[in-house]
């Protein structure tokens, strides 16, 4: 099982990282979690193609992790994808789904999309999960894990497992038991970073008149010494950082991360494929 973070960042543009998502290879099945700015041209760069995607996966309806959702849909069909794509995500997916194509809905008219591919092919399914919910796919499953990502509820991260190794990405999330408790007996743990130098996070100047929003923001993500104890308590062997800005200072994260995990960290960046 490889898998590739197409995207490492957070909702704050920069050209070093593009929107929140990842590419799972799971035997002969492409997967994606997480459809951020910029996922199309992303998965190109992988030598992948949205039109032979099987999965999407969605932790969360934050638009950071939702933007390019119709981008890849339509992309597909205008290459002519010749299955179905099934969408999997926490409850208010099938809502946002129905919305997105209907917002579309002018554009897959006048291209004539059906014609193109069939309206089997068009027809979009969606199943919306819960924390502990196992998806079922052709030789692995994904179990949901509800995580606490402040005032965003549900917010989901997944357990991916072929059998032969488990990957958890947390999706959007604080340090929180949920994430150290599914990431035991995991060969990768995929952790969002909020916090990723030591000037501080990067709302601090802009939100200072609205201290309680900047407090909701903090609260609601990952610092690095929430991390450390983290996957050493899980005991990962490996651990995957992403969602960071574009002036990460990787030696003072790791240093953090370091001084509580002998794992091997790994400072993410766009287009790193790990396989495990």
């Amino acid at each position: 099982m490889d898998i590739t973070l197409l995207g490492t960042g957070n909702p704050q543009p920069n050209l070093r990282r593009a929107g929140p998502s990842n590419h799972l290879a799971i035997g002969k099945q492409s997967v994606l979690l997480d459809c951020g700015s910029g996922t199309v041209h992303q998965l190109v760069k992988a030598g992948r193609d949205a039109k032979d995607l099987d999965y999407l996966f969605i932790t969360h309806m934050h638009s950071d992790h939702t933007v390019d959702i119709a981008h890849v849909l339509i992309t597909g069909w205008i290459r002519y994808r010749d299955k179905p794509i099934r969408i999997v995500g926490p409850p208010q997916t099938k809502e946002f789904v129905a919305r997105v194509l209907h917002a579309f809905e002018f554009d897959l008219r006048l291209r004539r999309l059906e014609d193109r591919v069939g309206k089997n092919i068009m027809t979009v399914e969606v199943t919306e999960v819960s924390d502990g919910d196992v998806f079922e796919a052709d030789g692995w499953k994904a179990t949901a894990v509800e995580v606490e990502h402040g005032y965003v509820k549900p917010s989901l991260g997944f357990v991916f497992d072929d059998g032969k190794a488990k990957i958890m990405v947390s999706g959007d999330t604080t340090g929180c038991d949920a994430v150290r408790d599914a990431s035991r007996g995991v060969d990768l743990l995929v952790h969002e970073l909020m916090r990723d130098s030591e000037s501080g996070d990067p709302h601090d100047d802009k939100l200072a008149a609205v201290p309680e929003l900047r407090r909701r923001i903090i609260e609601s993500h990952t610092c690095p010494h929430q991390l450390g104890p983290i996957a050493r308590t899980a005991d990962v062997p490996r651990l995957a950082l992403t969602h960071m800005s574009a002036a990460t200072d990787d030696a003072w994260v790791r240093d953090i991360i370091a001084s509580d995990y002998k794992g091997e960290i790994i400072m993410g960046e766009d287009l790193t494929t790990i396989t495990v």
